[in-house]
């Protein structure tokens, strides 16, 4: 797995940028939003003239969000590296592929979309191992995150990436995965029996809830908002930021911030297109997409912050589990981790390599 080590210790270099989704540039533009200064300066350096490319990039969020602007940081950074030959489009929601977050890593897969940023449980849809990194209480805060997701752990999982056909150049953030609900605040274990909770289509998230006392079935996003307003369902599961683009809030007016869940974003390119890269260029796609990657980690945290306040103000709830609670919750899904089913879906390898 090429450079995945060095890429990975590179995602610790602290970097300042704008607060997520500032950038506003269109769809499909190629107008990044401002690059942290210094990325890939090593390789700039050296004089090489590079080949005029266009690459386009496809992520799951919409085009206010700070996945794309990982796109377009990862674009302005390139640019800038290579004298401004290679220019990287950003196509939000997954445009090129009417909205089919699958179809958008099928087509990096393919080489058709040179480019992809999505969930590791999309990803999951071409090789269920990686839903390793939302089992339950994998992670404990973002030091945690941080320190296994750079390091061995993230190696493991990131081979799994690449064995798709794809070159892994850094490892975004979609968060923790708070829980709202209209029905009352979520404080214990008992709190979360009977409600009828929207969960991601995942084995992972549907064995967990269930294991914690909550109705839960499946429903694709853009039914989610009307599904909560009707009754349909009480609440639902997802990063902050995503629940607050949907306008969650407005239906739900209890929210537990917790770090039950967790979602990361692969952010890969087509194997066979790195593989053509000049030993240069390649060196530039690594250190850019890694710092693009660290970037978008940074402003996906302040997000949640910013979330947080806003409902806070607009009346709802947020409560943050007790210790004792958390072990409730840990206790009642920690079979999880030998159960047969879950154990031969993930391998007993990765489980181990998050959880040794």
């Amino acid at each position: 797995m090429k450079k995945f080590l060095a890429m990975a210790l590179a995602l610790t270099m602290a970097l300042s940028l704008a607060a997520c989704g500032g950038s506003g540039s269109s769809s499909g533009s190629a107008a990044p939003a401002p690059a942290a200064s210094g990325a890939s300066s090593a390789a700039a350096s050296t004089g090489t003239t590079f080949e005029k490319q266009t690459w386009k990039f496809a992520c799951s969020a919409t085009e206010n969000t700070c996945w794309a602007d990982m796109g377009r940081d990862f674009g302005q950074m390139v640019s800038d590296a290579t004298g401004g030959a290679v220019t990287v489009e950003v196509y939000a929601a997954d445009q090129l592929t009417a909205g089919n977050q699958t179809e958008g890593i099928q087509g990096a897969i393919d080489g058709t979309i040179e480019l992809s940023a999505h969930s590791n449980i999309i990803y999951a849809n071409f090789d269920q191992r990686l839903n390793v990194v939302s089992m339950p209480f994998l992670f404990d805060s973002y030091d945690d995150v941080d320190a296994k997701l750079t390091g061995e752990p993230g190696a493991a999982v990131g081979k799994v990436v690449e064995d798709l056909g794809l070159h892994l150049l850094g490892v975004g953030e979609n968060g923790f995965r708070a829980i709202t609900n209209s029905k009352r605040p979520i404080e214990s274990l008992a709190d979360m029996q009977g409600l009828k909770i929207r969960v991601a289509g995942c084995k992972v998230l549907n064995t967990a809830y269930g294991m914690w006392g909550a109705n839960w079935s499946n429903a694709n996003w853009s039914e989610v908002y009307t599904g909560l307003q009707t009754g349909t369902y009480d609440g639902q599961e997802n990063p902050l930021p995503t629940a607050d683009g949907a306008s969650i809030q407005e239906v739900n007016k209890y929210c537990a911030n917790w770090t039950g869940i967790y979602d990361c974003i692969f952010f890969t390119m087509n194997k066979d297109l790195y593989d053509s890269l000049s030993p240069e260029l390649q060196q530039i796609v690594d250190e850019c997409g890694a710092k693009a990657a660290e970037n978008q980690r940074k402003l996906q945290r302040e997000g949640v912050e910013q979330v947080m306040k806003k409902w806070t103000d607009a009346g709802v709830t947020i409560t943050e589990l007790s210790d004792a609670a958390v072990a409730e919750f840990k206790a009642a899904t920690e079979p999880m981790y030998t159960d047969p089913e879950i154990v031969s879906l993930l391998t007993e390898d990765l489980i181990n390599a998050f959880t040794a």
